[in-house]
């Protein structure tokens, strides 16, 4: 989208608003807009509330997965009311359990035996982000230490009640990520790489949740070597956590440097390990491998805001 410049009285330029943005947000003759300054952008912020945005969707012929997919996306991508229509008790019972363990904040509004409304009930505020990413963090750390703790004491039956905190966890990431799509609260060229930390964040916390299903039922645990690369991926995980809130270079290379050992290591016995130890040091490779995918974008938001 362009603008022409215009230039009025001699000493005044002037560029005229976009009429949706303006209308959306209520803008009218009088009123007083905040403006930043991010190098070459002069970003402007409406201080009104938005028109309600909505997005209605049908469930015909869609499973389970996709429906969650779908959902999810709606829910992401920012909507203020989103319509479902569904043609069976089953998928509104998958739409009430993404209200109840993902949508936080919102509620079924409106429904009939074909169609339900979403809708928040409360204000999400752009200041809760910062929280909401430093609370993921840690419950996705906290799980990994009690995953840990759980197998090395082979008390299997706790991973049950370990894995309730991936819900919490992605209750965080979903929550964050919808706030970094709905209104451009952060400076724009850091949007984009706190999106992808929260996305891999989220992941992590998948492969204790994998983890937990896998040896919830099992009385012998794995051996020790693959426990410690468990271990060792954790601690990367926990590296990369105080390397948000504390950029290095120097912590940078030492953590991506930990994580390609690992991986090294991992990958030269994983072809000789039975089963179940090769199920966990899968999984243990998988966070090690997402631990560093999170270099570049903590690397580009540090730059970014300085």
């Amino acid at each position: 989208m362009k603008r022409r410049v215009i230039e009025q009285g001699g000493k005044t330029l002037m560029v005229s608003l976009p009429i949706k943005w303006a209308e959306r947000f209520h803008i009218k003759k009088g009123d007083e807009l905040e403006i930043s300054l991010e190098g070459n952008r002069a970003c402007f912020s409406a201080t009104g509330e938005p028109t309600v945005e909505n997005v209605s969707v049908d469930l015909e012929g869609m499973n389970e997965r996709s429906i969650r997919y779908l959902l999810s996306g709606l829910h992401k991508s920012g909507y203020d009311e989103i319509t479902i229509y569904y043609n069976s008790i089953e998928n509104l019972a998958i739409i009430e359990d993404l209200v109840k363990n993902l949508y936080v904040g919102f509620a079924i509004v409106e429904q009939d035996g074909k169609r339900c409304v979403l809708r928040p009930i409360s204000k999400e505020l752009p200041s809760e982000f910062e929280a909401a990413l430093r609370r993921a963090f840690l419950v996705t750390l906290s799980m990994g230490e009690a995953v840990i703790d759980s197998i090395k004491s082979g008390k299997n039956k706790q991973l049950v009640a370990i894995e309730s905190l991936e819900k919490t966890n992605n209750q965080l990431t979903n929550f964050c990520q919808r706030l970094l799509n709905k209104d451009p609260f952060i400076a724009a060229n850091r949007q984009s790489f706190l999106y992808v930390i929260c996305w891999n964040l989220e992941k992590i916390c998948d492969q204790y949740k994998y983890i937990c299903n896998e040896f919830k039922g099992k009385s012998k645990g794995p051996g020790n070597n693959v426990v410690k690369w468990l271990e060792d991926a954790t601690a990367l995980l926990r590296g990369y956590y105080e390397l948000f809130y504390k950029f290095e270079i120097a912590k940078l290379s030492e953590l991506s440097e930990t994580g390609k050992k690992l991986q090294g290591n991992i990958l030269k016995e994983l072809g000789k390990l039975h089963e179940d130890d090769a199920r966990l040091a899968y999984y243990a490779l998988c966070i090690a491998n997402q631990a560093v995918e999170f270099s570049a974008s903590m690397a580009a938001v540090r730059y970014r805001q300085s």
